[in-house]
């Protein structure tokens, strides 16, 4: 083969090499461009030509600098060429040049490359998408995806932020704490997805009604947490805080059902109340936590004594905890009778003997077992020694015993009792479990299964402060109560109020329809008495049958001599 022939092929095969090389740039799923360094286009793939609106036959005064001046950069609008010669040069000193540029409403990540002396290789691959998912992402990470409110991370940052701007400047700063009253039973009544249109649009009327400068987030749940930037606290905090109490007022529609909620709203202020994001929480949280106990719907601010509420409340909390293990924790027995006097069973109270606090009623301490989680070893042992003891009475009187609806949606309810009638050898049918409306609000179908595997069991099943909450009739369709208990606010108002007579005379007309014995509870007077069986009410309890007190003290009802108390920790371990 000669040398002109093996030229000649050589160059085909360049050229077939350099047709391969462009069939695949125009198929890349970038845009591609090759220019000479004075801005010339060399080669310029579908994608670019589609990006940059260039036909696939480009006019000859097409430049990269004109190219870019489609670009959303500002110097590459106002003087492109001015911007390419850097560029050049930034390319010759470095070799490439990366960005990111904004073509209509797309956005393209830049990567411009020197090839040789002479030729300039731009890549732009599109990126929009990631960009956007980018943005979602960092959105979620700071707000909540509901209300889209700040959420509790980005509040405390900005929370922090304001701290300092206002310590710096010796201004003031106001924290509004918020709750959604009755939450929770529209959840539990009507749906989350209820709950969620409540939260949705009470969010929307926040925003409406805030100030300029003020910030809402939402820290969880149905909480809420406000900023008041103004200097003029706390009149400032509690102009926003009415605002808040007002907007909450009309209904929230949802499929055709008008839901009516409130707020309970604690205050703090910067400085007074608190120099930093821990001490303005606690102190707003313990404002609102005044609010609630108040009867909700109301705005208060921090007071320097609501710290020692928080103090005594941790100290009695902590307490307990050795109260258990101390075995401080008594039972107490209250009688119950028939209408005529005679004792039938006793109610087992629970009771605790702090050793500087003196003789506690469960009213104090309770509520706190309820919130750290103690509740369950508590009732156990309540249940337990209940049991235990009314098993070696002679007489065989029935035994009733509260339930805590913490105690209640336990799965092993059912699988306790059972063990502790097993284990003391008392009869299911001396044994009464009282519950409250509450056990039933939270999850109806998981509580119904519930109360009916005990009633499998033998057990029965009284309804406590009967009349109290709003849903009780209802409940009475779903469950075969044997025993409704008339709240003692009630009977403490007999022949003093005609309303609340109504009121007693139609649930004992309820329970003697629904063939359901009734029993009035907290009984003191003989008037009362006498009203109750003049209505044909069949049972009573309260002070005037007898007081609550150490089984002991009624032996000569039950049979047996004085014995002590087990304690929890000895029953634990032999339960």
């Amino acid at each position: 083969m000669t040398a002109s022939r093996k030229t000649k092929f050589e160059i085909a095969n360049g050229r077939d090499r350099l047709a391969a090389l462009e069939l695949t740039i125009e198929s890349l799923p970038l845009a591609v461009g090759l220019f000479w360094l004075d801005g010339r286009p060399v080669l310029l793939n579908r994608h670019f030509r589609e990006l940059y609106d260039v036909g696939e036959r480009w006019e000859a005064d097409i430049t990269f600098a004109k190219l870019i001046a489609n670009g959303a950069f500002s110097d590459w609008k106002s003087d492109p060429a001015a911007f390419f010669e850097r560029l050049v040069e930034t390319l010759k000193r470095d070799g490439e040049f990366k960005a990111r540029n904004e073509v209509g409403n797309r956005m393209l990540a830049v990567h411009d490359r020197l090839l040789g002396d002479d030729l300039i290789l731009t890549m732009q691959k599109d990126i929009t998408e990631q960009v956007h998912a980018e943005a979602r992402i960092t959105f979620l990470a700071n707000h909540d995806t509901l209300t889209e409110l700040p959420n509790r991370a980005s509040l405390n940052a900005m929370l922090d932020n304001r701290i300092e701007n206002a310590r710096a400047c010796h201004a003031k700063l106001g924290l509004l704490l918020v709750d959604v009253d009755r939450f929770k039973d529209i959840n539990d009544v009507f749906g989350h997805a209820a709950g969620d249109a409540v939260l949705s649009e009470i969010s929307r009327r926040f925003l409406a009604c805030r100030g300029e400068d003020d910030i809402a987030a939402r820290l969880g749940g149905d909480e809420f947490c406000f900023l008041s930037p103004s200097d003029n606290q706390p009149e400032a905090a509690e102009m926003l805080a009415h605002r808040l109490l007002e907007a909450a007022r009309e209904p929230v529609l949802f499929e055709g059902r008008q839901l009516k909620v409130g707020l309970s709203i604690g205050i703090s202020i910067f400085p007074q109340n608190g120099m930093d994001r821990g001490a303005l929480l606690a102190a707003a949280d313990a404002a609102l936590y005044r609010a609630k106990a108040e009867g909700r719907g109301m705005v208060r601010m921090f007071e320097p004594e609501m710290d020692e509420r928080i103090h005594d409340q941790r100290m009695l909390q902590h307490d307990l905890q050795r109260a258990i293990d101390c075995d401080e924790l008594e039972l107490y027995y209250q009688p119950q009778a028939r209408i005529t006097g005679e004792i039938y069973g006793f109610e087992a109270l629970i009771r605790w003997r702090h050793p500087t606090r003196g003789l506690l009623s469960p009213n104090v301490f309770i509520p706190i077992a309820e919130e750290c989680g103690l509740i369950l070893e508590i009732g156990e042992w309540v249940l337990r020694t209940a049991c235990r003891n009314a098993v070696t009475w002679a007489a065989p009187l029935q035994i009733s015993v509260n339930l805590s609806p913490v105690q209640f949606r336990h799965d092993d309810l059912s699988t306790t009792v059972l063990q502790i009638l097993m284990e003391t050898g008392l009869s299911p049918e001396r044994l009464e479990l009282e519950i409250t409306e509450n056990v039933l609000v939270k999850d109806f179908a998981r509580a119904l299964q519930t109360l009916r595997s005990l009633k499998k069991l033998g057990v029965h099943i009284a309804m406590d402060d009967f009349g109290t909450g709003y849903s009780s009739l209802s409940y009475l369709q779903s469950f075969p109560f044997d025993t409704l208990k008339i709240d003692r606010s009630f009977i403490s108002r007999l022949n003093t109020d005609h309303l609340t007579d109504a009121i007693v005379r139609a649930v004992i007309g309820l329970g003697r329809g629904l063939d359901v014995p009734i029993v009035a509870e907290g009984v003191e007077t003989e008037e009362q008495r006498a009203f109750l069986a003049g209505e044909h009410c069949q049972n009573i309890q309260g002070f005037l049958i007898g007081r609550p007190q150490e089984i002991g003290d009624y032996a000569d009802i039950v049979g047996i001599e004085c014995k002590p108390q087990r304690s929890l920790r000895r029953s634990a371990k032999t339960g």
